[in-house]
């Protein structure tokens, strides 16, 4: 089965760097076959460009950038029309959410 996760962002540039490599390492160690889906608001940050680059290195990062800061609720609805998992997730990017809860989850 495959987990489809959505993460919303916006202004997430100091954190969605981090957030992506910890997901990746406990998807790897957990033998968790996934997708990460950010749907980013316009960030006026950069984290868009930032996702941009991590997007070379991670092949199940994909990548919504919408105009504008349309919120939160239709983030997670865009992130899902283009999930392609068995099983959905939601997860912010500012780390508040410990990652090895979505694998125990998962595993549930």
């Amino acid at each position: 089965m495959k987990l489809s996760l959505v993460i919303p962002t916006y202004n997430e540039k100091e954190n969605i760097p981090k957030l992506i490599l910890e997901l990746e390492k406990e998807f790897d160690q957990n033998k968790i076959n996934a997708e990460i889906i950010v749907v980013d608001d316009n960030s006026p940050d950069g984290t868009g460009k930032i996702l941009e680059n991590l997007r070379t290195k991670h092949q199940n990062l994909k990548i919504v950038h919408r105009q504008g800061k349309l919120g939160l609720s239709s983030a997670i609805t865009e992130g899902f029309k283009i999930a392609e998992g068995d099983i959905f997730g939601v997860m912010d990017a500012d780390l508040s959410h410990p990652v090895e809860k979505i694998c125990e989850m998962y595993q549930t």
